[in-house]
């Protein structure tokens, strides 16, 4: 019976997540089916709600989500993301540096459907250098989430840190290849191998990012980047703040966030009335600052992971399953792409399937690398889902072709996935040989 209770509650998830209802809502029902098919449904879910909104990592968890929308929602009411958009434009003479930094930029917000804020800018830079529609959407997906993979604020990999109890350190290195391998292989899809020629020093003609061609003169430049360095910085400083915290200091992750908060709110350019800017920013910023949907569906989606833990059935299976290499790679790698390719979403993937996984490497010597290599590989299959929020309104916004975009799309996820099953085979070859 609990394995019946786990596969109906796991396709009603799926049923539901493709019918578009939201990701919290349906993991929270789902969860709901696998405690009243279980036989200790009761004490299940009592331990599940008790770990998800009472506990310490828990409510960290979702304090810290609530915090991080609430920055990104002070970031677009302060106009740093527009600033920073405008500060790169005016400094970098390569189009093809703007088409990568920012998608880059925007992902800092952590927000879901961000992608569609950076798309106008793709879509006429992308002019610029011949890129098709399909290209475009290929740069401002992939650009804007290869930094997921190390990302310290981004959504799942602090929900896999706090299930999993893996330290920030087991994903940076790995990560970070990974990071490079999709920005690498982005660049080579999308960008030509040379930028376009610049405007003859002898004209006035204004470029594809608004610079005339006099201004390209190094007094001219040295003169804007005095003004537009400080604009950048002042823009960038609640990122600044919360990196520093999070990574230099003791401080809690919740804790540093609430001072990039404030830093948005109170960091303020020069030559706006400052208690009126500040005000403005609180009201829209902070008090309407937090997206409770994305909170919910964080909150529903460890709910039924942690009531995916505590079910009968996973106690069953893992006294009749051995670690084994095949094991691993189901639980571990093919069971996380599908599920976050069926979702559409990284973090139900993610709680859905560390559960699964985490029973079969408790044992084991070093089994930080399967947790790392689970993340990673759920998501490649969440960066080419077709319910991929980002994926679906930039290529709907800039009027291209799923299909198309999708060949493209694959050729960075699948090298990343490849690098996934070295890094696994490694760790597998270290811990069960």
């Amino acid at each position: 019976m609990p394995y019946v209770g786990l596969a109906v509650g796991t396709g009603l998830l799926l049923i539901a997540v493709r019918h578009k209802v939201n990701v919290g809502l349906a993991a929270t029902i789902a969860a709901l089916v696998v405690t009243a098919m279980s036989g200790n449904g009761i004490a299940m879910l009592a331990g599940a709600l008790h770990d998800t909104f009472i506990d310490p990592n828990g409510l960290t968890l979702l304090v810290s989500i609530a915090l991080i929308t609430m920055l990104g929602s002070v970031m677009r009411t302060s106009g740093a993301t527009d600033a920073l958009a405008q500060g790169i434009r005016s400094l970098v003479k390569d189009d093809r540096w703007v088409v990568f930094l920012i998608p880059s930029l925007m992902g800092f917000l952590s927000v879901p459907g961000a992608a569609v804020f950076s798309a106008p800018v793709i879509d006429s830079v992308g002019d610029a250098l011949d890129m098709s529609r399909e290209q475009k959407v290929t740069a401002n997906i992939m650009f804007r989430h290869a930094w997921y993979y190390i990302y310290p604020l981004s959504t799942t990999l602090i929900l896999t840190q706090q299930v999993s109890g893996v330290p920030y350190s087991a994903f940076a290195l790995p990560g970070s290849i990974a990071c490079i391998i999709v920005i690498l292989s982005t660049a080579k899809l999308v960008f030509p191998q040379e930028a376009p020629p610049m405007e003859p020093s002898g004209t006035h003609s204004r470029t594809a990012f608004g610079l005339d061609a006099q201004s390209r003169l190094p007094s001219a430049v040295i003169s804007r980047a005095r003004t537009t360095f400080p604009m950048i910085l002042i823009s960038m400083a609640p990122i600044i703040v919360v990196l520093l915290f999070a990574l230099a200091t003791p401080v809690s992750f919740p804790l540093a966030v609430a001072f990039s908060v404030a830093t948005g709110v109170f960091v303020v350019q020069p030559g706006k009335p400052y208690w009126q800017e500040v005000n403005r920013r609180f009201r829209e910023g902070v008090v309407r600052g937090i997206d409770w949907p994305v909170v919910a569906t964080v909150a529903g989606t460890v709910l039924l992971g942690k009531t995916v833990a505590n079910s009968p059935a996973l106690d069953i299976a893992s006294a009749s399953m051995q670690t084994s290499p095949a094991s691993l790679l189901l639980f571990g790698i093919a069971v996380p792409i599908a599920a976050a390719f069926v979702l559409g979403s990284h973090t139900a993937a993610v709680a859905i399937t560390a559960p699964l996984l985490l029973p079969l490497i408790a044992d084991l010597p070093t089994p930080f690398g399967f947790v790392v290599a689970l993340f990673m590989s759920s998501f490649s299959g969440y960066l080419v889902s077709p319910a991929h929020v980002c994926l679906t309104a930039t290529t709907q916004y800039l009027g291209a072709d799923l299909g198309e975009s999708w060949r493209l799309l694959i050729i960075p996820s699948g090298l990343s996935l490849l690098f996934t099953l070295a890094y696994w085979g490694w760790n597998a070859l270290f811990n069960l040989m």
